[in-house]
């Protein structure tokens, strides 16, 4: 390894591609794309290709952290993936609220809107925390991670929409609860694992200045 090279930052890196051809192989609920490309190598000397990557064209998705300050918990949820059911056959698998952003809509509005359809919550108070590529080799998936300040004093039994045959169990979890059962790997969903790992180090610092903007709206 050279020293000081500027590729050994540890930060993600621009580097040059150029693109040949893009063609869908399968037009479904996650359009399955193939790219041909050729890209600049890493050592500066000339490029590779061409090359073919064939990935699901997911977009823009948002996770949600549903956080009761009150309660010191978080909400997660229960609904059936085929990949858990298959893999671990563990097909009721523990997640949290997330969902594609749509068409015209910024992830803040996305982030609300699948908070309330798979929680029946409503958020006090939203803010972006990080964003994530959950598997770039596989899928355009890139995530924008967000916590919400809930009242989870009402919360459902069931949730998620009928017409997308959604069938949603919404969880009360205290945090520790919660960190344990993902430091024991119990819990297997990368995204609520990552949350996890992140709310245990800034969650609770970072969900009290949250609510703090919600005392400062209601004094006169």
């Amino acid at each position: 390894m050279t020293k000081g090279h500027y590729r050994d930052q540890l930060a993600d890196q621009h580097l040059d591609f150029r693109v040949v051809e893009t063609e869908t192989l399968h037009d479904g609920f996650r359009p399955l794309q193939a790219t041909t490309l050729h890209h600049e190598r890493f050592d500066g000397e000339g490029e590779l290709g061409p090359i073919r990557r064939e990935y699901l064209a997911t977009g823009e998705v948002v996770i949600v952290i549903p956080y009761d300050p009150a309660r010191d918990a978080i909400v997660v949820i229960r609904q059936f993936r085929i990949a858990a059911a298959l893999v671990l056959d563990l097909a009721a698998a523990l997640e949290l609220p997330a969902g594609i952003v749509d068409p015209g809509e910024d992830g803040e509005a996305a982030a609300l809107r699948e908070l309330h359809e798979e929680t029946g919550l409503t958020a006090q108070a939203i803010e972006r925390c990080y964003r994530i590529l959950s598997s770039p080799g596989l899928t355009t998936e890139h995530a924008t991670i967000f916590l919400a300040i809930v009242d989870a004093s009402d919360l459902t039994e069931s949730a998620g929409k009928d017409g997308e045959h959604e069938d949603i169990r919404p969880i009360l979890a205290k945090v520790d609860d919660l960190i344990a059962a993902v430091d024991d790997g119990r819990i297997e969903n990368a995204f609520l694992v990552g949350c996890a790992h992140w709310f245990a180090r800034k969650g609770r610092a970072r969900a009290q200045v949250l609510s703090g903007t919600l005392d400062r709206e209601d004094e006169p």
